[in-house]
């Protein structure tokens, strides 16, 4: 069983909106922000194994580089769900607005 959380700075329309988009690869109503890389940067710093459950992978930000400043999709397992509180906190200090995707609703 896994939790399905999307993390960015600005976006345009409803949160559940965006957050669907994103799983679909669509960041369309995003815009770009250091925040989001800094995010980034500050989870794989912290947490080796999040590397594997993070989107955009280093694979995708090949081809589309400014995804790194809009958003962060994360599929955490059970075992990672302890890292959450780190993650919210991470995401507040960046300015980050998120969306779970387990709960339906903004966090």
């Amino acid at each position: 069983m896994s939790s399905d959380f999307g993390f960015w700075k600005r976006g345009t329309g409803d949160p559940a909106d965006i957050f669907d988009r994103l799983a679909e690869g669509d960041t369309s109503d995003l815009a770009p922000d250091p925040g989001v890389k800094r995010f980034r940067d500050g989870l794989l710093a912290r947490w080796v194994d999040i590397e594997d459950v993070l989107e955009p992978s280093t694979f995708d930000l090949e081809d589309s580089p400014d995804d790194a400043l809009k958003y962060v999709l994360l599929t955490l397992s059970v075992r990672q769900l302890d890292y959450l509180p780190e993650i919210l906190s991470l995401a507040k200090d960046n300015g980050l607005v998120g969306f779970s995707g387990v709960a339906g609703e903004p966090i």
